[in-house]
């Protein structure tokens, strides 16, 4: 299972543009960060879809440091399945979506900012 969270509705539409190229995804989820809600709000938020999950969690943020970052961090530290990544972009979705390894996504992530 997937979840993603960063600031706005950074999540539905980076999974929007995933959906584009590589099709439906059944097991990614989005988490949106409005300026209203608070950390505790958005722990709820992945709580509400995390709960009761047995697999592998990966909580990909936009930004370290974010609300949606730190929240992450929180809900990690009280669920041992779960994994927190920042600095999500395209290409590590994209992999993500492809059936690439978390570890492989993070390098194409990487490999994919470059000057042209």
């Amino acid at each position: 299972m997937i979840v993603l969270c960063g600031h706005g509705n950074y999540g539905k539409n980076i999974l929007s543009s995933t959906e584009m190229i590589s099709g439906e995804q059944k097991n990614i989820y989005t988490v949106d960060f409005t300026e209203e809600m608070s950390v505790k709000d958005i722990y709820y938020s992945y709580d509400a879809i995390i709960k009761g999950v047995d697999e592998k969690v990966l909580l990909l943020c936009d930004i370290p440091g974010g609300s949606p970052a730190n929240a992450a961090l929180l809900y990690k530290k009280q669920h041992k399945n779960v994994r927190v990544f920042t600095g999500l972009n395209l290409a590590m979705l994209l992999t993500l979506a492809l059936g690439e390894t978390i570890d492989d996504s993070v390098k194409s992530a990487i490999n994919s900012i470059k000057e042209l």
